[in-house]
């Protein structure tokens, strides 16, 4: 058995076209379902972001008063 055909400890060999036989078998989203998992996950991170935002007031307003300033 030549070198670059030994198989590693997984039983893997790792080539281009194993890689490419791989990846025909990854089920790719559609151009739609990506739209609305990128615009779900825009959403959600400005939401996040405002409720730390907000956070961030309460916090700052309460230290102020327990400070005193």
């Amino acid at each position: 058995m030549a070198k670059d055909q030994k198989k590693n400890k997984k039983g893997w060999v790792y080539s281009p076209a194993n890689v490419m036989r791989e990846l025909k078998k990854v089920k790719w989203p559609s151009v739609k379902q990506l739209s609305k998992d990128s615009l779900l996950v825009i959403v959600f991170t400005v939401l996040f972001g405002l409720y730390f935002f907000v956070c961030e007031l309460l916090s700052t307003g309460i230290v102020s008063r327990i400070v005193g300033k």
